[in-house]
């Protein structure tokens, strides 16, 4: 579970939340489906959230409203108002990378997000917006106005054009995500007030080896089963095994997560 900013991003595969190692490192196995769990812990204000990965939109231009105090899942890529690929994390071998190339935001999945602003308006009153937007919504989505600029629209692009001028050096040894199974999540029209200036963001990195360390030396190991925040964590330097709460080695005080 990543937290910031009243807004929590869970990496889930086959229903179960995965751990997050070092902050924000989420290890599952090449080939699997996983899904993106949104919360929002504020229990006033509904958040517009943007997702990208690989720095890539998977929303199709829209954005998702998640409620107050409520949760919503995002199953995988977005076209027009239906999910009907989950999201597929896989290798990125040497044929892939020579085909489409390799970038600074490969296995990372970004969420960016703004709040409404606390206010005392009516919901059935007029809203004036202070730039244009399509204020139509779907599911918690909200399509983005052709034309129109925002701050997450305006950082995406910055952030594309970055990318196309990235240097090998800079490649990032994940792997990607690509369309996976088939499957079917409809989406709804909704509604959101007056919006923050205030962007916030989190940034899960997704990675299907493990490094290892054994008799000083470091090596990396393919990941077989996702790692969920029950599978009991191994210690790298006495070798005994703890459950998801511990941060430290009850034997020999190192840091396990």
């Amino acid at each position: 579970m990543v937290y910031s900013s009243n807004l929590i991003v869970v990496i889930k595969n086959n229903g179960k939340v995965l751990r997050e190692f070092q902050g924000n490192v989420v290890k599952l196995p090449f080939g699997s489906d996983y899904s993106i769990y949104l919360k929002n812990k504020d229990t006033r204000r509904k958040a517009l959230v943007n997702v990208t990965v690989d720095g890539k939109d998977v929303l199709d231009n829209s954005q998702i409203i998640v409620d107050p105090n409520s949760a919503t899942e995002l199953k995988g890529f977005m076209k027009d108002s239906t999910v009907k690929n989950k999201f597929r994390f896989i290798e990125k071998t040497k044929e892939i990378s020579s085909y489409r190339g390799d970038f600074v935001e490969d296995g990372l999945v970004e969420v960016t997000y703004r709040f409404e602003e606390y206010s005392d308006f009516r919901w059935d009153e007029p809203i004036n917006w202070a730039r244009p937007i399509d204020t139509k919504f779907m599911n918690g989505a909200v399509p983005r106005a052709k034309g129109s600029c925002d701050v997450a629209s305006t950082f995406y692009s910055s952030s594309q054009e970055l990318t196309r001028n990235v240097i090998s050096s800079c490649v990032s040894d994940s792997g990607i995500t690509v369309p996976g199974a088939e499957t079917h999540q409809g989406f709804v029209t909704g509604s959101i007030g007056t919006l923050e200036s205030m962007t916030h963001n989190i940034i899960i990195h997704l990675k299907g080896e493990l490094v290892t360390k054994r008799n000083k030396i470091k090596a990396k190991k393919r990941i077989k089963r996702p790692i969920t925040v029950k599978t009991k964590v191994r210690c790298s330097t006495c070798g005994r095994q703890w459950g998801s709460s511990m941060k430290y080695c009850g034997n020999c005080s190192t840091y396990l997560h």
